[in-house]
């Protein structure tokens, strides 16, 4: 009977969201795909990658070489990169909720993503208390990762000492409506605001976009509050001007993520438009944007604005230090 039960007692645990109950040890620099400790540069930027992990297990494990690698190539070397112009970067390995968790978001799903954001607020924890030293930070995700950075905001830095050190929080890939921003961390305004959250979501102009909006308002609003969705235009990142052609676009990463030497940017490829709390992209055929169902651009919202991105931040973080001068 007493092994009946251990058995029982095992496969009861199996079917629970997270693979195990060590935690990773984020001293180990083998738990973070970017670690720049001690670099000259003045800011960092804390980065919380997206889902790469197709699985019917809940989460990943941690020594699941081949996402840590995929992890790498497609978010490293193609997303965390459009920040190496101002800052040092941080990326933890993380136990993130796999492909299965986002189709069956609540229930066991939704545990999933708990145990995943546990894993990258221990991370954050750690880097406030050993790498960061007092420096001004970004903080930034993208999809999975901008809905563990939102988490981030609300417990751990808005209304904490932590919060007067942050230049901007760039979480594209999520609708996030206005009224879930915690008081104090207002949304993006204009393109050297700080201490704000910028946030888009892309979709092919002229998509039906209501079940995606109603969606987000189900899943991450607040009771009571603003239900209008935050879109920050890459393009402009200023909220008096939410369209902008082609032409303004600094440069796109073509292609999907692939083994070797990151294409080079091409400008002028790209025009988008915020309506109604969502990006409108019409990126042009040579880039090779991937489109999911129902006009989904949401693989490429990095890649598209690569150079757009790269330029905000430099210059948000010039503007956060000019006005601590």
């Amino acid at each position: 009977m007493a092994l009946l039960l251990s058995l029982w007692a095992l496969a009861c645990a199996a079917m629970e969201p997270g693979p195990g109950p060590v935690a990773p040890d984020y001293a180990d620099p083998a738990n973070w795909s970017a670690r720049e400790s001690g670099s000259a540069k003045p800011v960092d930027v804390f980065y919380i990658h997206p889902t790469t992990f197709r699985s019917e297990d809940w989460n990943q494990q941690m020594d699941n070489q081949t996402a840590r690698a995929w992890t790498d190539l497609s978010v490293r070397d193609r997303q965390l990169d459009a920040f190496a112009a101002c800052c040092a970067r941080f990326m933890p390995h993380y136990r993130q909720a796999s492909s299965r968790a986002f189709v069956e978001r609540a229930g066991e799903g939704a545990k999933a993503y708990a145990f995943a954001y546990a894993d990258v607020r221990r991370a954050f924890l750690h880097y406030l208390a050993h790498d960061n030293k007092g420096r001004p930070f970004i903080l930034a995700g993208h999809s999975q990762g901008a809905l563990h950075g939102l988490k981030l905001l609300r417990s751990e830095i808005a209304g904490t000492p932590t919060e007067r050190l942050l230049v901007a929080a760039y979480l594209p890939g999520l609708g996030i409506p206005a009224g879930s921003l915690p008081p104090g961390i207002p949304s993006c305004a204009h393109p050297d605001s700080t201490g704000c959250v910028a946030s888009w979501n892309s979709f092919a102009d002229g998509s039906d976009v209501a079940a995606y909006v109603a969606r987000s308002v189900a899943d991450n609003g607040t009771p009571g509050g603003d239900t209008r969705l935050i879109c920050s235009n890459p393009l402009t990142f200023d909220t008096d001007i939410p369209a902008a052609p082609a032409d303004a676009a600094r440069g796109a990463r073509p292609g999907s993520p692939q083994p070797g030497p990151v294409p080079a940017l091409e400008s002028g490829k790209v025009a988008a438009a915020c309506r109604d709390g969502v990006l409108m992209v019409s990126p042009d055929p040579s880039l090779k944007v991937d489109r999911l169902p129902g006009g989904v651009l949401h693989m490429a919202d990095i890649a598209m604005f690569w150079a757009d991105i790269s330029s905000n931040a430099s210059l948000r973080v010039a503007a956060w230090m000019r006005s601590r001068k």
